[in-house]
């Protein structure tokens, strides 16, 4: 794994939301009129049908957010989708302050308030690029300090255990970040 790694996810989890999902597409169309994140918002999309899937999705240029279950657990996952020329690390840190960011928004939105609380205490880090970084424990390895790092710089709480999520090896490498 070289140390160009720049398209990754970070995700944060919340408990099954007690609004459907379709409540969340006003929210995200809300969120490109009125320019409520960084970036620049493109479209929403509506993968409810898909089990498993991505859920409804934010499409930005640079990242994409989306309300996701593909690992059989509700959150946030937030995609880096462009190349900015940055390090792994810088890319890691970079997406995950977009992920709370959007988190923050999310929470606090007028229409869905106390409808949905993401977890801080616990985020995934994946590895958007199977070619450069496989999911095998070299991989794992080799981003192990640059997660360190990367959320040490995102989060105002110190790292307290990072662990490799185990799955199928056509995955994308991932690991879980436990924030103390």
């Amino acid at each position: 794994m070289t140390n160009a790694l720049e398209r990754v996810c970070a995700k944060l989890y919340a408990p099954e939301p007690a609004i459907p999902d379709s409540a969340f597409v006003p929210v995200f169309h809300d969120w490109i009129r009125r320019r409520v994140i960084g970036g620049v918002l493109l479209d929403v999309a509506d993968y409810t049908h898909v089990p498993g899937g991505p859920g409804v999705v934010l499409v930005g240029h640079e990242f994409t957010y989306s309300l996701d279950r593909s690992d059989g657990r509700f959150g946030l996952l937030v995609q880096r989708r462009r190349s900015t020329g940055a390090d792994t690390e810088s890319s890691i840190a970079a997406t995950v302050r977009a992920l709370i960011e959007a988190a923050d928004k999310l929470e606090a939105h007028r229409t869905i308030r106390g409808a949905i609380k993401f977890d801080r205490a616990e985020v995934r880090i994946e590895a958007n690029d199977r070619l450069r970084a496989p999911n095998n424990l070299d991989t794992f390895e080799a981003l192990r300090r640059m997660v360190e790092r990367a959320a040490s710089r995102a989060f105002s709480t110190a790292v307290a255990r990072l662990d490799l999520v185990e799955g199928d090896f056509r995955d994308r490498a991932a690991i879980s970040v436990s924030l103390g």
